[in-house]
This record gives structure tokens, C-alpha cells and sequence, in this order.
């Protein structure tokens, strides 16, 4: 689209340059002679757009062989960066480790688990943990499914992976580039899944789209796809199916899936991949040889007392929080003696043991713990597993005030009220009747653009959560409106607007009635309206499909997704006020006069450059200010939250992955949600959210109906 505006923008505009040329030396009947004047400021103003547009050209980026080179290298720099550096290398198994003081020795072997993998021609075998993953992924034909219990150790298994096959790309510049995905975040708005990882490439990578295109198209991106268990059970299949789709189609593109192995079970079909790997259980020798290292004396005592606790110690994960749990074995917490299953039992006093070890002077431990329990709830209620800054709204809070007195609706009172305030000191400081009039035109296109077109936060965020967690009690309904509808909708704006606006200045022009000035200043408004809501939703729908950029500072407010807006809208602001103000000028001048229509032009550009910019990006600002208050308030979400995050980060809680966080495992989300939902009323999340709750109260784990909230790694 851009492209194309690109393009003919230019050829346009060198048109109307001719004939404004034309007008500005050629002979015209006597009664325009007064006029002629005006065309050589519009001559001017068109080369200056001419100019602007070769400037903004020459600045667009060229692809090409060193692009496509140097975005490789940045690309494998920060796969590596964000899943192997700091979630492979910072595993549990690796954090307990260094926690307890373990040495690791060369015979220490890279993860305690053993590898058993079959392919569809019949070669099945089973390989221990020295076995090099590229090396059996490339056995395998480059297309497999690894599947393991809860805790197992598959989403490490597809980091292993991934690191090998990294260092091959960083050596073969033929070699397909591995880029780690999770598919939580397909459920969002499912689509193929070839254009899923373009626009997660994009946003979570922040590669070029047209790169990220060209490089899906020619195979030459490595998707590792983790947690296809993460994906509602309502959509599982059908992401399933989004796979083998894109598999057929381009069966040379190498591929790996991770998911719980009783869940892939239950697909309609399997993934039509050549090979198999499956995570073995731990055996009793191999958590024996395991508790045998220095170090773990608190754990083997931990066993000793409770026997229930070995029949949790068969997966790494399991092995790895007890090791950190019993770390301390005098050092029980109160809630550590809570009643309830082993497993609920081990992870409450991993929670105390890592937060009395990592003291924070902000955060008080049970402070912090009820603030995770917040997120994961969030998280599992909407079925992701990555948080960022932009899932925050309204819908978090327990405590929704009634519908006038939202953060929403305080929002778009807040913005009319700035805009009132702005277009009534311009309009007094041009000391006119007119001005007023024109000024009051604005301001109830404010008040309609609010009402009608506005987005709020929960609108915004849709592109990273399930449409269908919308709140049904929220106070506007989601517009969904039909290309015919928007446009009588704007015709009928423009008309009413404009027809208000020539009246009133017609009726109070000096001297008189006039209907010449009515027609001039009515007919000014109506095309400034009509390009004013044309633009409000183009830049709307380009917005919301555009991938955020990267995270570059620490800064919360606003967040990416809002500052995005804030950038795309201060970049056009002038543009877009420089031809609301040209529309606006010609009427009124052939109507009143040069100098009448200057003051015209310049309240009307200016005034619809405001609107627009406050419609799309400033109120949203001011409800994401007020939204972040309350929550603070509630002591459910602190502000500032990212020293926070790291807190929990350094808490073994946490991993930072990207501009994201994800919990260290899925085993661990849960237990912070089940908390949360037992001690916290729920966030208003519609009726699919009520629904599971009531299945979790009645002990199950599913709803008919309703999103699961099992899955993890």
C-alpha cells in the first residue's frame, strides 16, 4: 500500500502542478483575475510535496544481497540471544546448579534425560544424552515432533536444537536460519501459518516484513515450533492442520514441533512429519546418580521424609525445584506446610525458598507472589504464555467501576475536553465569529470520533490476544461495519457537519446574511470532514495490522504498541494538515477573500491534525495512564512493573525472552493461576473465562466449550 501511494502520489501531484502553472500564466476571463494570485502559492506548496516525497523515497531502505546479509546476521544474533543465552543456558537445571554450588566436571552430562527416536520407514532407537539433536534431527530427515511428559524436557530438547543449528548457519551461509516460535500466539488470530511467521518474525525478531516474506517463501527460515499443547484445545487441531498445510506445501523446509505427548495423542491426526522424538521418564538409577552430587543433601532428606515426593522426581523439571526447594531444609516458610497434593505442596515451598534466598527491599515476598499469581492468571486465561507490556487494560481489574466512569470513558472526555480547550483558545486568538463557528465544528467531530471511532485498549491489544476474551459488559459494543456502511457513515458526517457549519457562519457573517460565505466555508468543512474520517480509519486499520517494533528502552508509558501509534501519527500530522488546510483555503477564498481564508485554513488544518492525532494516539495515552493507576491501586499490577519482572527474573520465576517474559515453565503458571484463583475474584474476561473457572472449582481440568487451561512443556 505504501508502495503504491509512492507512486502515484507523485504522478498526481505533477499534474496539478501543470495546471496550476498553466492557471498562474495563462489568460482567464476577466472575473478571475483577482484570484490569479492564488495559484503560485499552490505551485509553491505543490513542489514542496514533490520534494518531501523524493526525500521520504531516497530514505526507504533497499533491499538487496547486503541487506538480506546483514539482517541474517541480526536475526541469528538474536534467536541466540533470546532463547539460547537466556532461556537454555539460564535453565532450571542449569540455575540449580550454580545455586547449590554443583562443579560441573567433563564427564557431567548435558541433561539427565534419554532420547528415543523413530522414523516412518520403520528405524526406531533409542539414544542417550551425548547424542548431538542437529545430528539426529538431520537422521530424521529435518522434520520431527518432539513430544515427553510435563517437565520433561522437550522445549530444552528444541533449544539444543536450535543452538546446533545455529552454529551451522553461522558457518554455512546456505544453511536455513532456526528461529524459535510459540504457537500460543497463533490462536490470536489464526491464520496460515506461513503468514504467522512473517509477522512474528517481524514483531518479535523486528525483521523487515518484505525480508521476512521473501525468506518464509524461499524456505530459508528454520521454524522450531514450541508448545502446540500452549494452543486452546478449541483451535489445537486446527493449528495442527495449519502446520501440515504449510509442511505440503513446502515439504523441503526443514521443521520441528514440540508438544505434550498425551495431548498430540488426542489430535485428529498426527503431524505428517518424518520423525519422532520421545522424551523418556527419569528412571529410579538416573535420579539416584542425580541426588549422588555434593550439594543435594537438603533434597535427599526432603525424599527421606515424604515418599510422595519421588513419585514427582521423574522429570528434570520436577528434579531441578526440588533441588532448589530443599536447598535450605530448615528453612520452611509458613506456607510451605499447606495442605493440599505433593506437587501443590512442592511448588508453594519452592515459591517461599526462592523468594526468602532473593530478598528484594521493594517487594515483600507474599507481595510478590500475589502479583505472579496475577499475571499467570491472565496468561492462562487467555491462553499465552508470553507476556508484554501491551496486554495490560482494563479487563485485569476485579473492581470494573461502572460503565460512565471507565478508563475509557474517562479517556475520550479527557480528550474532547484538551481539544475544546485547544480549538476555542485558536479561535479567539483569530477573532472571529467564523473561528467559533468552525471551532464548534471541530469539537463535535471530536465527540463523534470519539464515540464511533475511537479504539481502546482492549481493541488495541487484539492482535495479541483472543478476540473472543472480549467483555461482554463492555459499555461500546466492537463496531463492526461493513465498507458500505462506513461509507454512508462519512457521507452523512460530512454533509451534517458541513451544512451546520456553512449555516451558522453564513448567518453570522458581518454585514449580513450571506449565502455565498455559508456555501464557501460549509463547503471547506465537508471535504475537510470527509478526508478527516478517511484517514482516521485508514490509519486505524494500518495500525492495527502493523507489527510492533522492538522494545528499545525501559520506558512502560506508553507502551510499544501506543508509541508506535504516537510515531506513525506525528510523522503525518503536518502532511495531513497542510492538505485539510489547501481543501479548506480555496471555498472560503473565492467566497471571502485571501486573508479570511488563511485564518480558515490554518483552524482547520491544525484542528483536524489534532483530532486525528488525539483520537488515535493521545486519548488511548491517557487511558493506559489512568488503566496503569488503578491497577497500582488495586495492588494488583506495580508500577513501575519491568523492576518487577527482573526481580522475578532473578527469582528463577521468570525468563525474559525478547521484549516478552514467559514463566520457567508452564508446571509453574499454573500453580501461580490455581493461587490467584482461589484467593482473587476474577477479571471481567466474558463468559468463556466464567465457564472454566467453574469447571476448575468442580476439580476438572476442562470446560466443554470453554479454552483448556492445561498445556505447558
Amino acid at each position: 500500500m505504501r508502495r503504491v501511494v509512492m507512486v502515484g502520489l507523485p504522478v498526481i501531484v505533477v499534474a496539478l502542478l501543470g495546471v496550476a502553472t498553466n492557471v498562474a500564466t495563462g489568460a482567464l476571463p476577466a472575473r478571475w483575475s483577482p484570484y490569479l494570485w492564488l495559484a503560485w502559492p499552490l505551485v509553491l506548496l505543490l513542489v514542496t510535496v514533490l520534494v518531501v516525497i523524493e526525500v521520504q523515497r531516497g530514505r526507504e531502505p533497499r533491499t538487496g544481497t547486503a541487506g538480506a546479509a546483514r539482517a541474517r546476521k541480526v536475526l541469528l544474533e538474536r534467536v541466540r540471544r533470546y532463547w539460547v543465552t537466556s532461556v537454555l543456558d539460564r535453565s532450571l537445571y542449569e540455575e540449580a546448579r550454580i545455586e547449590l554450588g554443583i562443579a560441573a566436571t567433563a564427564d557431567d552430562r548435558q541433561h539427565p534425560w534419554s532420547l528415543r527416536a523413530s522414523h516412518r520407514d520403520g528405524f526406531t532407537g533409542s539414544l542417550d544424552d551425548r547424542t548431538s539433536m542437529s545430528a539426529l534431527f538431520d537422521q530424521l530427515d529435518q522434520a520431527v515432533v518432539i513430544v515427553g511428559a510435563p517437565g520433561a524436557g522437550k522445549t530444552t530438547t528444541l533449544l539444543e536444537l536450535a543452538r546446533g543449528l545455529l552454529d551451522r548457519a553461522d558457518h554455512d551461509p546456505d544453511a536455513p536460519i532456526p528461529a524459535v516460535f510459540n504457537l500460543s500466539s497463533w490462536a490470536t488470530l489464526r491464520r496460515p501459518l506461513d503468514r504467522w511467521l512473517v509477522e512474528q518474525l517481524t514483531e518479535r525478531y523486528g525483521i523487515p516484513a518484505e525480508q521476512a516474506a521473501a525468506w518464509v517463501a524461499a524456505g530459508e527460515i528454520l521454524p522450531l515450533l514450541d508448545g502446540l499443547d500452549e494452543v486452546g484445545e478449541q483451535h489445537r487441531d486446527e493449528c495442527a492442520e495449519a502446520i501440515a498445510a504449510f509442511h505440503q506445501r513446502q515439504p523441503l523446509t526443514p521443521i520441528a514441533v514440540c508438544c505434550r505427548q498425551a495431548e498430540y495423542a488426542r489430535l485428529r491426526a498426527e503431524l505428517p512429519l518424518y520423525g519422532t522424538v520421545a522424551i523418556q521418564p527419569l528412571d529410579r538409577s538416573q535420579i539416584e546418580r542425580y541426588l549422588d552430587r555434593p550439594g543435594l543433601s537438603g533434597l535427599r532428606e526432603g525424599l527421606d521424609a515424604d515418599p510422595e515426593l519421588w513419585q514427582l522426581a521423574n522429570s528434570p523439571l520436577m528434579l531441578s525445584i526440588m533441588a532448589l526447594a530443599y536447598a535450605d531444609p530448615t528453612g520452611a516458610g509458613p506456607g510451605t506446610t499447606s495442605a493440599g497434593s505433593g506437587r501443590e505442596r512442592l511448588f508453594t515451598r519452592y515459591v517461599d525458598t526462592m523468594l526468602r534466598r532473593r530478598p528484594h527491599p521493594r517487594y515483600r515476598p507474599e507481595w510478590t507472589a500475589d502479583h505472579l499469581a496475577t499475571l499467570a492468571r491472565v496468561l492462562r486465561l487467555r491462553d499465552q504464555t508470553v507476556f508484554v507490556l501491551d496486554m495490560i487494560d482494563e479487563s485485569w481489574s476485579a473492581r470494573r467501576p461502572a460503565a460512565p466512569w471507565t478508563s475509557t470513558a474517562l479517556a475520550r472526555l479527557l480528550g474532547c475536553a484538551a481539544l475544546a480547550a485547544l480549538f476555542g483558545a485558536a479561535a479567539w486568538a483569530l477573532g472571529s465569529v467564523a473561528g467559533l463557528v468552525v471551532a464548534g465544528g471541530l469539537l463535535a467531530l471530536a465527540v463523534f470520533m470519539h464515540a464511533v471511532n475511537y479504539d481502546d485498549l482492549f481493541e488495541l491489544t487484539s492482535t495479541i490476544r483472543d478476540r473472543d476474551h472480549r467483555p461482554p459488559e463492555s459499555w461500546v459494543a466492537a463496531w463492526t461495519m461493513s465498507v458500505a456502511e462506513l461509507e454512508r457513515l462519512i457521507q452523512v458526517s460530512a454533509l451534517l457537519t458541513g451544512a451546520a457549519v456553512g449555516g451558522l457562519t453564513g448567518w453570522f457573517t458581518p454585514g449580513g446574511p450571506s449565502w455565498t460565505a455559508g456555501l464557501g466555508y460549509g463547503g471547506g468543512f465537508f471535504l475537510a470532514t470527509v478526508v478527516a474520517l478517511i484517514a482516521l480509519d485508514s490509519a486505524q486499520v494500518q495500525l492495527h495490522f502493523r507489527p510492533l517494533p522492538p522494545r528499545t528502552d525501559r520506558r512502560e508509558l506508553p507502551s510499544p504498541l501506543l508509541r508506535q501509534r504516537l510515531t506513525v501519527m506525528a510523522a503525518d500530522l503536518v502532511t495531513l494538515g497542510v492538505c485539510v488546510g489547501v481543501l479548506g483555503f480555496v471555498p472560503v477564498a473565492l467566497a471571502r477573500g485571501a486573508a479570511e481564508a488563511l485564518r480558515f485554513a490554518v483552524l482547520l488544518g491544525g484542528g483536524t491534525s489534532l483530532l486525528l492525532f488525539t483520537v488515535v494516539a493521545f486519548s488511548p495515552m491517557i487511558e493506559q495512564a489512568l488503566v496503569r493507576r488503578r491497577l497500582a491501586r488495586e495492588d494488583l499490577v506495580p508500577y513501575p512493573l519491568l523492576p518487577f519482572l527482573d526481580h522475578a527474573v532473578q527469582c528463577l520465576f521468570l525468563r525474559q525472552v525478547g521484549d516478552g517474559y514467559i514463566f520457567v515453565h508452564r508446571e509453574l503458571l499454573d500453580h501461580f493461576a490455581e493461587r490467584a484463583e482461589a484467593d482473587v475474584p476474577l477479571p471481567r474476561f466474558g463468559a468463556a473465562a466464567q465457564a472454566r473457572r467453574a469447571g476448575l472449582r468442580q476439580g476438572t481440568r476442562e470446560v466443554p466449550g470453554a479454552p483448556s487451561v492445561g498445556g505447558g512443556r
